[in-house]
């Protein structure tokens, strides 16, 4: 993995491009490269993480005439078979690396190039010949790729942190983003400007008219029917393909480790490797000792044993989380409800101390339907999260609609969740008044409207829909972002995501609904295919998400969060940050205080006040002072 860079029609030179590219150091400390053709008016930016061909996969790569360029963020798989292949037809290769087959099957195949790439990838092509730039992202949005476009000039950057450090756009929280993202509708970008190349498309431009366009080249394809109900078949396909998916993501000239939580997911992706690693596989977990409902410790280090694993673990107490937000923040770009991001950015410093590849267990619960949401109705946990100031086990058995509610959320159509309507009135109150007539044009639902895209999911039953928007709408802007490929490469870790290989997917999204949820129970093929590889008392559980262990956000917890408050939730920091109404914040602790014993009202607030120091620190560190942050983190 990589950071990557590629400007149009901005004529940055080298030295400038090599600057922004700085600011994603930490996605590639091994090396930076770039390439600049002042005629045309583009250049390419890399910083490498050296994962594949140590010594000789530097970038930007070049076609044997140079008349094609690229940078890529990504993996590559079945790589070798592919360059054997074009070999035999003629390619000549300068590099051992994965990446470099993409420019050959592009001379090959033209636009066409894309339905041989398997992997996860972002990448910016440059086609001298045909005065032709294309940026392009993998089928599911694993590796991000932002854009920044106007007047025929063009951004392209693995993180928006470095568009900003190129000073050809600077930084501003976008208001319609902060509320789009409370809502439901969780928009790509909080910032002004700022958008992503859509998953499983390739954005275009041609440089002799400056426009450009957006091509699909791939997308989930779910079914209206399904294939009849055969759970041998389903069970022996699902096992084949994904052993197969795991295999091709252990290759790497580099060690290899596996996240290790107490949910299914991630005990089949460790036991599937452990089958093939040559030696115990490292795995690494982490342990909330604070709250007995949060922590899963014991249920990964009894998974760890299982499989012969050398186990590692980082506690995160409620204070080395409040200690790591704001470094969470500086790289994941977004806001957050919970504190789960941090623990993964502290998970993979973890990691980093002993590999530089972790395989992961994100995709599976969209896959396989593993989300309460999936079932309502059936068995599923409890809307008790909290008694008073803590958390308490959840019982099980309670209605999936209980836990939704219980969290603000309501049905939007059928289609997707957004928050309640004195939910959103209270936070629209909470903005800042002169934002008022922008937010009022541009309402919250029409952004879950265009999640959905009605022509392609109007014909599928209910379950398929809301699998759609939870692809599309939550996937890759927050968990592959936020918990993903950011809180990894934050430490220079490669995450790769078994669960998300398209060969995989394509061989489940025709299988029938009740052999992934069946009886109330998620993920039913899933514990039958794997059941001999991972331990009884994980294979048995119920679906419970990842998520750091809730706490008050009030002043007198810990004097890592009175700091947090003081320098973020001031009265001077919200007026000068001019998002948010102070008045309202000051009637909203007035109404926290009071609310006795009205604990769902009581942590719906304290959801809004994560969103709004989550949100103040990210105007801090970007509005407020992003080249001082910038050269600060640098040093």
């Amino acid at each position: 993995m990589c950071g990557i860079l590629a400007s149009v029609n901005h004529h940055l030179d080298e030295a400038q491009i090599l600057g922004a590219v700085e600011s994603l150091r930490h996605r590639g400390p091994d090396d930076t490269g770039a390439y600049v053709d002042a005629e045309s008016g583009v250049g390419l930016g890399h910083t490498r993480l050296s994962i594949i061909d140590l010594e000789g996969g530097a970038q930007p790569l070049f076609s044997e005439d140079k008349n094609v360029v690229l940078v890529c963020n990504g993996e590559i798989y079945d790589f070798e078979r592919i360059r054997e292949e074009l070999e035999s037809q003629g390619h000549a290769f300068t590099t051992q690396s994965d990446s470099e087959v993409i420019i050959h099957l592009y001379e090959e195949h033209g636009v066409g190039f894309t339905e041989y790439l398997r992997g996860e990838f972002a990448f910016v092509l440059y086609d001298k010949v045909r005065r032709r730039v294309i940026a392009l992202r993998d089928r599911f949005g694993i590796k991000p790729l932002y854009l920044h476009e106007g007047g025929g000039k063009y951004l392209f950057a693995s993180e928006a942190k470095a568009i900003f450090a190129t000073g050809r756009h600077a930084p501003a929280i976008d208001v319609v983003a902060v509320r789009d993202y409370l809502s439901g509708a969780m928009p790509d970008s909080i910032f002004e400007g700022i958008r992503v190349v859509p998953p499983g498309c390739a954005f275009e431009v041609d440089l002799t008219t400056g426009h450009h366009a957006v091509r699909e080249y791939w997308d989930l394809g779910l079914p209206a029917e399904t294939d009849p109900v055969d759970d041998a078949r389903d069970i022996a396909a699902v096992r084949e393909a994904f052993d197969e998916a795991v295999r091709l993501r252990l290759r790497a000239d580099v060690p290899v480790g596996v996240y290790l939580s107490g949910g299914i997911d991630s005990a089949i992706v460790a036991g599937t490797v452990a089958k093939y690693h040559a030696g115990p596989v490292k795995v690494f977990n982490i342990e909330f000792p604070e709250d007995d409902a949060f922590n899963e410790y014991e249920l990964s280090k009894e998974m760890a044993e299982k499989i012969g694993a050398e186990f590692h673990s980082v506690t995160c107490t409620h204070d080395v989380l409040l200690e790591n937000t704001e470094d969470a923040l500086w790289v994941s770009e977004l806001p957050f409800f919970n504190f789960h991001g941090v623990g993964k950015y502290c998970l993979s410093r973890l990691a980093a101390e002993h590999v530089k590849v972790v395989l992961t267990g994100e995709g599976s619960d969209e896959t396989f339907l593993g989300y309460l949401y999936f079932q309502p109705g059936s068995g599923a946990m409890s809307d008790q999260m909290y008694n008073k100031t803590k958390i308490r086990k959840a019982p099980i058995g309670r209605r999936a609609r209980r836990l939704i509610e219980a969290l603000g959320f309501v049905p939007i159509e059928e289609h997707a969740l957004t928050m309640s309507s004195w939910v959103q009135q209270l936070f629209r109150a909470m903005l800042h008044p002169k934002h008022s007539v922008r937010l009022r044009s541009q309402p919250a639902i029409e952004a879950l409207r265009r999640r959905v895209k009605r022509d392609k999911t109007d014909q599928l039953p209910l379950v398929r829909r809301i699998q759609y928007f939870v692809f599309k709408g939550i996937l890759a802007p927050y968990i592959l972002g936020t918990l993903g490929d950011r809180a990894e490469m934050g430490h220079s870790i490669e995450g790769r995501t078994p669960f998300l290989d398209h060969h995989l997917f394509e061989k489940t999204r025709r299988m029938p609904d009740n052999v992934k949820v069946r009886d109330g129970v998620e993920k039913y093929v899933l514990r039958k295919a794997f059941r001999d590889l991972i331990t009884a008392s994980i294979c048995d559980r119920k679906k419970w998400p990842y998520a750091a262990p809730p706490f008050w956000i009030r002043r007198g917890e810990t004097s890592s969060l009175d700091r947090l408050l003081d320098r973020y939730l001031s009265k001077v920091a919200i007026r000068r940050a001019g998002i948010f109404n102070y008045w309202i914040y000051l009637l909203l602790r007035v109404w926290f205080r009071i609310l006795f014993f009205d604990c769902r009202r009581k942590r719906q607030i304290n959801i809004l006040f994560h969103h709004y120091l989550t949100v103040q620190i990210l105007d801090g560190l970007y509005v407020q002072n992003f080249h001082g942050n910038l050269h600060a983190r640098e040093r």
